[in-house]
């Protein structure tokens, strides 16, 4: 083939991708769950991309929470050239008020007194040891009624503020280190599960098996407050275990039988959760993932979510995700790919599991990085919250954006200035935290006034 033959049909193929880049909309088409997407003309031009080589689902992100950033570690710039920064595009959002979408939970609400309503909480590790959560939970148990901390792990291996628990094997209390191997859909690949879905509605299960009691068949769950005050999310009525029917599991109460208890299980099987909660009110569970960036219920097996959010009527499920993905990329179109293709698709998939419950997606916090010696927001936050705002729109469901709530732009600085926040430029402190939840609580419950 001569070679302006070639050249003419490179340029021929060239046209064409540059005409499907100018028709395909934005946002690509929409086919079912799934969304096909080509890149803009203006993508698909860009010679100088800040981009990230690392995929969306990839094991780092198990440990993007662990980023710490502090003034006195970083390495002052001698130049004083400033530090270039990516071209953001702009986003169109239609202010709403999204709490529409929260009818259906509005409803639940008001049966409270003589049925039970769940709210599961996901999210990284911002809501670690209950933070946020229980100030939901505190709140909707006093205003409605109902009690029990909600789901907790067979093994907790990150202390909680709410519950003090223990699990022993033959009498012998079982360190964070030790116990039943344990399976996260959200850690590293070490600790996945092989060619299998099978890790429910906590993302997670813990394996009882021979390798783990040898010599004994049984392992001793021991549930109790973690203080002496007698909260409402203390009182529970109702003790269920989620697990495979090769299990037997019996209860031993203490004390006081609405805040403490022994639960034995036998056998060898699998675990995916223990829940304390009562018959009516509210039940709010707490279920953080370190390290998550929310991209993982598509990886968790679709009866198990149907039948538990059935069941315990689920009425609001609350996604707390997106600030994992900030530390790590500079580039916008890796932002706009996860919102608008991966997340979207966990909130269909949430959707089809659970078609009786409200959605509530809340965006990442403020979230400070060093530029040129100061401390300032990560430029990819605020384009993050409005692509998440407007996906959240897009699908019908409720968003509350914390960067707005914090204060907007570099109002992460004054958090960690007021105690509020840790040195990371990150966390909240445990007083951060309650302030979120406050301002999260009365959010939901101002109802569109």
């Amino acid at each position: 083939m001569r070679p302006l033959k070639i050249a003419y049909i490179i340029w021929t193929v060239i046209a064409l991708l540059g005409v499907v880049c100018l028709l395909v909309p934005e946002d690509g088409w929409h086919i079912g769950p799934w969304d096909l997407r080509f890149p803009t003309l203006t993508e698909a031009l860009d010679l100088n991309p800040t981009t990230s080589s690392l995929p969306i689902d990839s094991t780092w992100l198990a440990e993007a929470d662990t980023v710490t950033v502090s003034t006195d570690t970083v390495a002052k710039k001698d130049s004083v050239s400033p530090t270039p920064q990516p071209v953001i595009p702009e986003v169109n959002v239609v202010p709403t008020d999204s709490r529409a979408y929260l009818a259906a939970f509005y409803a639940a609400l008001d049966s409270a007194a003589s049925m039970p309503v769940r709210v599961v909480h996901y999210g990284d590790s911002q809501i670690e040891e209950d933070r946020i959560t229980h100030i939901l939970r505190e709140n909707w148990q006093k205003q409605y009624g109902g009690g029990g901390v909600g789901l907790i792990p067979l093994h907790q291996t990150i202390p909680t503020r709410s519950i003090r628990q223990t699990l022993s094997i033959n009498g012998v209390i079982q360190t964070s280190q030790k116990g039943p191997r344990r399976h996260i859909v959200y850690g590293p690949k070490s600790m996945r599960l092989t060619d299998s879905d099978d890790y429910g509605v906590m993302g997670q299960v813990a394996i009882l098996d021979s390798t783990l009691v040898p010599g004994s068949d049984s392992v001793v769950l021991h549930v109790e407050p973690l203080d002496k005050k007698r909260k409402t999310y203390h009182y529970f009525s109702h003790v269920r275990v989620l697990a495979d029917s090769s299990l037997t599991a019996s209860l031993s109460p203490l004390l006081d039988s609405t805040t403490h208890c022994d639960i034995t299980l036998q056998g060898r099987g699998k675990v995916y959760g223990v829940s304390l909660e009562t018959d009516k009110g509210v039940v709010v569970d707490n279920i953080p993932m370190r390290g998550c960036s929310g991209n993982i219920f598509t990886k968790i097996d679709s009866t198990q979510l149907s039948n538990f959010y059935r069941e315990t009527n689920t009425r609001l499920i609350i996604l707390q995700f997106g600030g994992n993905m900030i530390p790590q990329t500079e580039n916008p179109t890796t932002i706009r790919g996860y919102v608008r293709s991966t997340m979207r698709q966990q909130v269909r998939y949430l959707r089809v599991c659970a078609p009786q419950a409200s959605i509530l997606f809340i965006g990442p916090s403020d979230m400070s990085t060093n530029i040129d010696g100061t401390m300032t927001t990560y430029p990819l936050v605020p384009y993050m919250d409005q692509l998440l705002r407007k996906m959240a729109q897009e699908e019908g469901i409720a968003y509350w954006s914390i960067y707005d709530a914090m204060g907007g732009k570099d109002s992460m600085v004054r958090w960690v200035e007021n105690g509020l926040a840790g040195s990371d430029y990150v966390h909240f402190t445990r007083a951060g935290a309650n302030n979120i939840g406050k301002k999260l609580f009365n959010w939901i419950e101002a109802r569109g006034q």
